[in-house]
This record gives structure tokens, C-alpha cells and sequence, in this order.
């Protein structure tokens, strides 16, 4: 098991404050449902991960990065960029960025083929700029073969005169307790690897950690992030521990029936297998009625109360409007449309941050710059340097164009809007049909005559009709 600590090997100060360390072991528990506070009572719905998992799918809504020559006609080049980044990240975005929200941050590293999203368990950050730019690292791999469990850490950083060295050193263990013993290289998977690998000419690391865009304040000092539930964890406790009493509660609602000790043992020795609901009884029945039913009755009202006021203060802690996340499925009422207007905005802000991250414009205003550029950097590095595809060549000439879904439209109220514009003359019905059907304009234009025709021939009816 990599603990961090390893990277000493490589003369190295293990530097990662045990608040972080709890903090991150903490993340993991909660994402695989072993959060500390789960007992035979109390049990989790891993709401965190469905908070994760619904603001990655707001910030990467119809995601669309495309890679155009930035001069020439060299278009074998951002044509094999293209596939890179789609395969690299476009094709499973959502999955990518859940794992960044819901650990705080996960390390883009090139994998030899494609890149990896690695979680702060897998890493440890050794070099970072006062902006918070990580400028080095070291990576954990793993696998095991027969009872070996075979670990290489890749380190990753600049020298002094600006060269870019990356270290690889293997380890055998025979158990997963700890990573063991040096060894060869030459004795794993990893035979290919060279120990020390020297590039020049790199402005970037191979890697990009893309971190969250709210303050760390459980360790200032520390270059990682945190998930945007750090500042709620009590708050998801409290809401596993009223979901539980609610669960535990509707479990034991089934209606009972008790009945006297005779009628059990009578159906115990005629094999007669009773009802589950049926429950034996000697004190406290009646002999003239030795049949009792017993009906609980359920809190549900008030603790769905209590789980929404849970829900309400999670929603804003998290950077969504306070209504967002409700146990009866329904919207929060407000008085006004301010109000309607100031909630909605404070989810839309907090995507639009994320967003930023991944594509922004640079200080001075003079092109765009964030993870996705970072990625596609990283490609087409190794995408020259391995030769990739025959025709490949002129690094770095290619620009990024970056698109999201907007938040901000309503798309029933514009497909209304559009509808009242065609019917009153304002736009062609053949744009409408485009718009908000999805046809091409040649099935549009197509469909707008034939209803023409159509209504022409009932025109000329109608007057031959009126004329007899």
C-alpha cells in the first residue's frame, strides 16, 4: 500500500500534514461508503457522491472542445490531437470531473497511452509554485502477480537549468501492507521504462493536478484541494443518521399479530410454518381474546422535515441554491422573482467556477488557458515525441475552442418564445422546425411546403364549396 511516505526513496521530504491526511482518508471512506461514524445503526447513502456526481454533470453539460491548426494546413496534426483528447477525456468528462469534485482534486498524468485520474491516495505533490501550480510530483502504480504486489513510483520534476527528469524505481511486497523492497525494473511489466529519463524543452509538467476552486481551509499551507462538501461532513452525518432512524423505523411498521404461547407450539409441532407478522405472546393477552393486532405508527412527516432542513444546508454549503436537493422531489418556494433569480444564480456561479478552470482566458487577455489546454499540451507532446501517426509534426501548432451548455436558457420558454415569432410573421416556420426539432433545413423547408400545398388545396375547396 502506498502511504506516501515511500517517496523518501527518492531523498525526499514527506511534507503532507496529518489534518490533510485524515481529511483524504476521510473523502475515500465517504465515496466508498465506510464513512467512520456507519455502525449497525447508522448507515450511509453516500449522499456526497450524488452531490459529486450532479455538479459534474452541470459544469461538463454538452462539453465541446474543438482542435483547429492555429497556422498552415497541417491538419494530420489536430486531426490525431482530436482523437487523443476525445479518448483522454471528452469521451468520459463526467466521470473525470466527478472524481475531481468528490476528492478534492485528482492528477491528469500521461499513462503511455492515454491519461489517468489519479486520486490524492496515488500521489504525493513535492513542488508547487505560490499560485498553487504543482510543478512536481510523485505517481504510485500497482499490480500483483501471483502473492507479489509489485509498486513503481515515477517521480516527476524540473532542475535547476530547466531539464525535465522523471525517476522510476520498483518495489515487491507480499502483502499490501507496504510497498516492499526495491527490485529491477527489468524484473516487472514496467521492463520498457528506463530509471531516468531526461526531456528538454518542456514549459509544462506531463501532469496537471486539477484541483477545485474553493480554499483549502483544513491545511492553508497544503497545494491540495477539497471537495466542495468539506465545510458539511457533519451535516451529511446528521442526514445518514435521520435517514437511518427513517429506515429502520418504516422496517419495523409491518403490523403484528400476537397470539398465545399454545397456538405457537401447536404450529410448531404440526410443522405449520406461521406468517412472519405473527408473533408469539404469553404475558399481556387475554385469555378471552388471545388474539391481539398491534399497528405502529410512523414519524414520516416530521422527519422528512428534519431530512429536507438537512438536505437545505448541505444545497448551500455546496454551492447550490438552498432548495436544490429535496427528499420529496419538489422545488423550494420563494415569495419573489428576486429571489428565484438570486437562487438560481448561486448555482449557476458555482458551475461557471468550475467551468473557469478548465478554460478561461489568460491574465492578459491574449488567448485561453486552463486543464483542458493543459491536457491537450501534454498529448501533443507525446504524441511528438513517440511519433504517433506518419505526417505528425509542427508541435504546438494548434488552438482550442471550448464550448458548455448555457445554464441560463430556458428552453420551453424560448421554444414559446420562437413559436409566438413564426406564427406572427417574425421568423420562418422552416427555422422553427430547425431549432427546436431537430431537422435539417432541407426536411424543414420540405415540410413547410408540403403543409403549404396541403392547406392551398383545403383554400381552393372551401371556395369552390362556398361558390355552389
Amino acid at each position: 500500500m502506498f502511504t506516501g511516505k515511500e517517496i523518501e526513496t527518492f531523498g525526499i521530504e514527506y511534507a503532507r500534514s496529518p489534518e490533510m491526511e485524515n481529511a483524504v482518508r476521510l473523502w475515500t471512506a465517504m465515496q466508498n461508503g465506510k464513512p467512520d461514524w456507519v455502525d449497525t445503526d447508522i448507515k450511509t447513502v453516500r449522499f456526497s457522491n450524488t452531490i459529486a456526481r450532479q455538479l459534474a454533470q452541470l459544469v461538463t453539460q454538452q462539453i465541446d472542445v474543438k482542435i483547429e491548426p492555429a497556422y498552415g494546413t497541417d491538419r494530420t496534426h489536430s486531426e490525431v490531437l482530436q482523437e487523443s483528447l476525445d479518448r483522454a477525456f471528452l469521451h468520459r468528462s463526467q466521470e473525470f470531473v466527478e472524481k475531481m469534485i468528490r476528492t478534492g482534486g485528482v492528477m491528469a498524468k500521461w499513462n503511455g497511452s492515454g491519461m489517468d485520474y489519479l486520486p490524492p491516495d496515488r500521489f504525493v505533490i513535492t513542488d508547487a509554485d505560490s499560485d498553487g501550480t504543482v510543478k512536481g510530483a510523485v505517481f504510485a502504480s500497482t499490480y500483483i502477480a501471483g502473492r507479489r504486489h509489485i509498486t513503481k513510483l515515477e517521480y516527476h520534476r524540473f532542475n535547476a537549468e530547466g531539464s525535465y527528469l522523471i525517476s522510476n524505481k520498483a518495489f515487491e511486497s507480499m502483502d499490501d501492507k507496504t510497498i516492499g523492497r526495491e527490485i529491477p525494473l527489468s524484473s516487472t511489466r514496467w521492463k520498457d521504462i528506463r530509471p531516468e529519463t531526461v526531456i528538454n524543452g518542456l514549459e509544462k509538467p506531463l501532469f496537471v493536478y486539477m484541483r477545485n476552486p474553493m480554499a483549502n481551509t483544513i491545511d492553508p499551507d497544503s497545494p491540495l484541494g477539497v471537495p466542495c462538501f468539506a465545510d458539511c461532513i457533519e451535516e451529511l452525518r446528521w442526514l445518514d443518521i435521520a435517514l437511518s432512524a427513517m429506515g429502520t423505523e418504516t422496517e419495523s411498521s409491518a403490523p403484528i399479530m400476537f397470539v398465545d404461547e399454545a397456538s405457537v407450539q401447536y404450529a410448531t409441532e404440526h410443522a405449520l410454518k406461521l406468517p412472519k407478522f405473527v408473533r408469539g405472546m404469553q404475558m399481556g393477552i387475554n385469555p378471552e381474546n388471545t388474539v391481539r393486532d398491534w399497528q405502529p405508527t410512523l414519524q414520516v412527516e416530521s422527519r422528512k422535515e428534519g431530512i429536507n432542513f438537512y438536505l437545505s444546508i448541505i444545497s448551500y454549503k455546496c454551492g447550490f441554491d438552498p432548495g436544490y436537493f429535496v427528499f420529496n422531489g419538489q422545488s423550494i418556494s420563494v415569495a419573489t422573482a428576486t429571489q428565484v433569480e438570486a437562487t438560481e444564480r448561486r448555482t449557476i456561479d458555482t458551475v461557471m467556477a468550475y467551468r473557469a478552470l478548465f478554460d478561461r482566458p489568460t491574465a492578459n487577455n491574449d488567448g485561453r488557458t486552463g486543464y483542458i489546454h493543459d491536457i491537450v499540451y501534454i498529448l501533443d507532446v507525446m504524441n511528438t515525441m513517440l511519433g504517433t501517426q506518419e505526417g505528425y509534426g509542427n508541435f504546438g501548432n494548434y488552438d482550442v475552442f471550448t464550448s458548455f451548455a448555457d445554464l441560463t436558457q430556458n428552453e420551453e420558454e424560448n421554444k414559446q418564445f420562437d413559436y409566438m415569432l413564426a406564427n406572427n410573421g417574425y421568423m420562418s416556420k422552416a427555422r422553427f422546425l430547425v431549432r427546436h426539432l431537430g431537422l435539417t433545413e432541407e426536411e424543414a423547408l420540405a415540410m413547410v411546403a408540403e403543409a403549404n400545398e396541403e392547406k392551398a388545396s383545403y383554400d381552393k375547396k372551401a371556395v369552390l364549396f362556398g361558390e355552389e
